[in-house]
Order: structure tokens, then sequence, then C-alpha cells
């Protein structure tokens, strides 16, 4: 058995070692493409077009929340998270976590 230690995007997106199975290690293939998409400011739709999805709310809860929640990417309008002009770009910390990956 290889054991590794967390990196520091695992660490970012407020990962947890356990003994489970199939613990993730790293952030997912969708939230990588979605870090590099978020260089420049992306409306919600746009990012689903890209990931291929249809459903909203799972894309915000399974892609999207785990982004905002770890620092990563941030939206442009904070006070009101649901408005139709609503857009997500890459924090600091999402754009050092994307120069790491590169």
């Amino acid at each position: 058995m290889i054991r590794r230690k967390a990196g520091k995007a695992f660490e970012a997106v407020g990962g947890k070692i356990t003994p489970e199975v199939g613990t993730k290690l790293a952030l997912s293939r969708p939230q990588v493409e979605i870090l590099h998409k978020c260089l420049e400011e992306r409306a919600i739709a746009d990012l689903m077009v890209i990931e291929r999805r249809s459903d909203r709310t799972k894309f915000r809860n399974q892609v999207l929340r785990p982004l905002l929640d770890a620092g990563l990417i941030e939206m442009t309008i904070p006070d009101k998270p649901t408005r139709s002009k609503q857009k997500y770009r890459l924090t600091e910390m999402g754009k050092q976590i994307l120069n790491q990956d590169i």
C-alpha cells in the first residue's frame, strides 16, 4: 500500500483524511476545469454548458459550493447569490492552486 500526504489543493477544499474507501486527495476534474474557466468572470449557465450539466442546483451544490467554501472562487455579487447577473471568478488562492497543477 502506498501512502501519500494530502496536497494543498485537498486541504484547501476542506478535505479530511478518513479510513473510508474512495477518499478524495485532490480536486475533481470538473472542479479543476471550472477553476481554469473562472480566470475570467463566468455566469453559472456558461460553466454548466462547459461541464455538460443541466441541473443548476446539483451543479451549484456538487461543483461550485465546495470551491466557494474553500475560497478558490468567489461571487461577483456576494450579497445576492441568486441574482441573474451573478458571475464567478478565481480568487488569489485559486490562482495559486492552478499554478501548482500546471
